[in-house]
């Protein structure tokens, strides 16, 4: 298999993940080997990659609500085969929820349902989102700007679930489903040997690893990076990453794996070796910085989460939730906190006004602290609420990653919705 003039051009840097997507929108199919593809219909879902056997498919993943039914014609444009076996490569519901559309099939057709397979906290990944529907819904709201959106739940559970590594074989196909921890608790990257094809699920995402989401519960950098070296070991011919094109050629596979797991290895340490000496989180997230010559790689690009938002999750790691600062183990509640210095420096329009000559100086940090703080001390004022709207439009603008922008702008949305300007 060769890669084609796209994924060239991907590679070089010359083309953005959003040409390819266009190009996979009505539902693409990856050749990667004699009986196995991988289907792709955009980059903000999973891949799905189908194996033929002589039992039925095997499928590994099985995309998100709003393309299960196209990446399931897809693949029934390849083959009308029975499924046998599902693959959850982690429960996030982009990999696991067109099991719905799988099994409806199944039933309509009065086939077995096929069984699902997965490490064993899928299924507790999939009670906790149902303990916290409320919170997902809203967060996933926020981070996608999709309001009133509800979190779907209710995806069904594996049938056999494993802690380390299971060896499947299947209707003459050898799978290996190996556990490492990451993005979550959860993750499984499947291994081909005897075609050297590895499915690394969201470990490789053609992105900077997404290790560090504000609003999520707790994930993984280091262990991430031994997940990587790990697959690198392997030495795969073909690396079908989580999201994006298929890899090919075991020097380019490798040069992934490697980088990735370099720049998390450089994050874990430095942070690490700050924390050792007693440095504070605020001490730490001002020193700890990915080297250019990482961020620089396509595949490596912080688009959507980063670096410093991995950081903090290294810090909270190994640390809790203290970051070093006595005024923030008991904190003032912030309205009043706000009051007292809005008092000191002359009222709060004089907080927001300083603020906004921040801001205008590029000084976006400093300028949302006090346009934050003088929304506190006067929540009502529309004036205010206008200024602080401006000033998170500038923060938003100065943002790289996808998660940066999205948060900041909910409560740019906030001000605008109180604003009198």
């Amino acid at each position: 298999m060769r890669q084609d003039a796209l994924f060239e051009r991907l590679w070089s840097g010359a083309a953005q993940m959003e040409e390819w997507t266009e190009a996979v929108s009505a539902g693409a199919i990856t050749a990667v080997a004699e009986n196995i593809i991988t289907v792709h219909t955009t980059y903000f879902c999973g891949s799905v990659t189908a194996i033929r056997t002589s039992e039925g498919l095997v499928l590994i993943d099985t995309a998100k609500p709003d393309t299960a039914a196209q990446t399931l014609a897809t693949i029934r444009s390849w083959d009308d085969s029975p499924i046998h076996t599902v693959i959850y490569t982690h429960g996030h519901i982009d990999h696991t929820s067109g099991i719905k559309v799988i099994d409806e099939e199944a039933d309509a057709r009065a086939r077995p349902r096929p069984r699902i397979v997965a490490h064993r906290n899928v299924a507790r990944r999939m009670e906790r989102y149902e303990a916290s529907h409320g919170f997902n819904s809203i967060v996933q709201g926020q981070q996608f700007n999709k309001p009133d959106y509800v979190y779907p739940i209710g995806q069904r559970r594996p049938d056999d679930v494993y802690d380390d590594v299971l060896s499947l074989a299947i209707g003459g196909e050898q799978l290996e489903l190996i556990h490492g921890r990451g993005e979550t608790d959860d993750a499984t990257f499947v291994w081909l040997p005897r075609r050297r094809v590895l499915a690394s699920g969201d470990f490789v995402i053609w992105v900077f690893p997404n290790a560090g989401n504000p609003r999520k519960v707790q994930r993984y950098a280091a262990e991430w990076a031994v997940a990587l070296r790990r697959m690198e070991r392997l030495k795969p011919d073909t690396l079908i990453p989580g999201h994006g094109p298929v890899i090919v050629g075991e020097g380019r596979a490798s040069q992934v794996l490697r980088d990735g797991a370099e720049a998390l290895e450089h994050l874990v340490g430095e942070t690490l070796a700050l924390m050792n000496k007693g440095a504070t989180l605020d001490e730490v997230l001002r020193a700890v910085k990915v080297p250019a010559a990482y961020l620089a790689k396509p595949y490596l690009v912080p688009k959507y989460d980063d670096p410093e938002f991995l950081v903090r999750g290294i810090y909270h790691f190994y640390a809790g939730w203290f970051d070093g600062n006595p005024a923030n183990l008991k904190p003032a509640k912030t309205s009043d906190l706000a009051s007292e210095l809005a008092r000191l420096a002359g009222g709060a329009e004089k907080l927001a006004e300083r603020a906004a000559a921040l801001a205008e100086d590029g000084q976006t940090r400093l300028a949302v602290h006090l346009a934050e703080f003088a929304s506190s001390a006067a929540p009502e004022d529309g004036g205010i609420q206008a200024i602080r709207g401006a000033v998170l439009r500038k923060a938003i603008d100065g943002e790289s990653s996808l998660m940066g922008k999205a948060f900041l702008a909910v409560y740019e949305r906030d001000a605008k919705g109180r604003s009198t300007g």
